[in-house]
């Protein structure tokens, strides 16, 4: 089990630049900015129950799309059919 002190050296190694750190403090100001908004358009606007459950289920069903897409590129790319096509013909000189 790693230790802890093993744990902040692989975290040091992965950011190391203050470019780096400086690029994490931007995305996670931005995310927070619009998580705030989101949060607060939706609290804006008073919506009925099935309205909720609707985008829930939505929500739900665009997630289960997306990891069936990348399962599918892993599946692919593990049985080769994403290998280059090769044809039988040789090249002219």
């Amino acid at each position: 089990m790693p230790t802890v002190q093993a744990l902040i050296n692989a975290m040091e190694e992965t950011v190391r630049t203050k470019g780096h750190w400086l690029l994490a403090a931007v995305l996670a100001v931005i995310l927070a900015a619009a998580t705030w908004y989101c949060v607060a358009v939706w609290r804006a606007i008073p919506m009925p129950l099935y309205d909720n459950i609707i985008m829930g289920v939505a929500a739900i069903l665009a997630l289960v799309a997306g990891c069936g897409l990348i399962a599918l590129v892993f599946y692919s790319h593990r049985k080769g059919y994403d290998a280059p096509a090769r044809g039988s013909w040789t090249r002219r000189e």
